[in-house]
């Protein structure tokens, strides 16, 4: 799945921190990218997490009152992506591997985006404009 406008959040910072996520998975899958699948794998492993603490910044700014919750889903996202990374680094590039990370960064950020993203992103921006 691509990048599409209805998984905009409104908050510019975050969009484009999605957007790069769902490049990077295509490029898991993209047959003229398969000598640059670890590489791939890195930034995305390096990628997640700091998308993910600019996130929780932008929810501690604003007193996100679901941010424990919301680092929580973090937390167990980042646990099955190294999962699967272990897994590809010990067993080299087996093709259902890549196809599982594939699967986990772009459904679970599709889901996530759609509701606990977006949920945050209006208390975010809702937030913003009483400063």
């Amino acid at each position: 799945m691509l990048w599409n406008k209805t998984l905009e959040t409104g908050v510019a910072k975050i969009d484009e921190q999605h957007k790069e996520l769902f490049v990077q998975a295509e490029k898991l899958l993209d047959r003229s990218q398969q000598q640059r699948i670890p590489e791939t794998l890195d930034f995305l492993k390096n990628y997640v997490v700091r998308h993910f603490t600019d996130e929780e910044a932008l929810q501690r700014r604003v007193q996100y009152p679901k941010s424990a919750f919301h680092h929580n889903l973090h937390v167990d996202f980042v646990g099955k992506f190294k999962k699967l990374y272990e897994e590809y680094k010990n067993n080299g590039e087996k093709l259902s591997v890549i196809l599982a990370i594939n699967s986990l960064v772009v459904n679970w950020l599709k889901d996530h985006i759609m509701v606990h993203d977006k949920e945050f992103c209006q208390f975010y921006l809702k937030q913003s404009q009483k400063s």
